[in-house]
C-alpha cells in the first residue's frame, strides 16, 4: 500500500510546532511543548481509551512517543504506518497528530477507525490497537 493521504507539509508543521511551543511558553510558562502535549493526550485517553482513533494513522507514532515518555500504553504497533506518519521531531509528530484529529472531528463520526491511506487504490486501512480496545472494555 502506498501512503498518499493525510500527509502534511513539513515546513507548515514545523511552523505550527514553533507557534504552539511559543504560545505554551507565553500563556502557561511551560517550555517543554512535547511533554505538555503528551500529558493532554494521556488525559484524553484516560477518559475514553477508544479516542485513540481520533488520531488516525498518526496514532502509532503518537503512541510511541507516549511510551518513550514513560507511559504504559502496551506493545501493539504498526511499524510501517508509524514510520510514514511521524514527524522529524516529537513536536512535529504531536502537531501532525493534533491536526489530523481536528480534521477528523470535523468530518468523521467519532469512533471511525477506517481510513483511506492510498489515494490511488482507495484501499481502506483499519486502525485497531488491541491495547487500547482492551482498556475500553475493562
Amino acid at each position: 500500500m502506498a501512503f498518499t493521504e493525510h500527509l502534511f507539509d513539513k515546513d507548515d508543521i514545523k511552523a505550527l510546532a514553533r507557534e504552539r511551543a511559543a504560545a505554551l511558553k507565553e500563556n502557561r510558562g511551560f517550555s517543554d511543548f512535547p511533554a505538555f502535549a503528551l500529558g493532554v493526550v494521556e488525559r484524553r485517553l484516560a477518559k475514553d481509551p477508544l479516542r485513540y482513533r481520533d488520531y488516525g494513522p498518526y496514532w502509532w507514532a503518537l503512541k510511541a512517543l507516549l511510551i518513550e515518555s514513560g507511559r504504559e500504553m502496551g506493545e501493539r504497533d504498526d511499524p510501517m504506518v508509524r514510520a510514514t506518519y511521524q514527524g522529524e521531531t516529537p513536536a512535529d509528530t504531536i502537531v501532525m497528530a493534533d491536526e489530523f484529529r481536528t480534521r477528523y472531528l470535523a468530518t468523521q463520526a467519532v469512533g471511525t477507525n477506517q481510513f483511506i491511506l492510498d489515494g490511488e487504490t482507495g484501499d481502506t486501512y483499519t486502525l485497531e490497537d488491541e491495547d487500547m480496545e482492551s482498556l475500553a472494555s475493562a
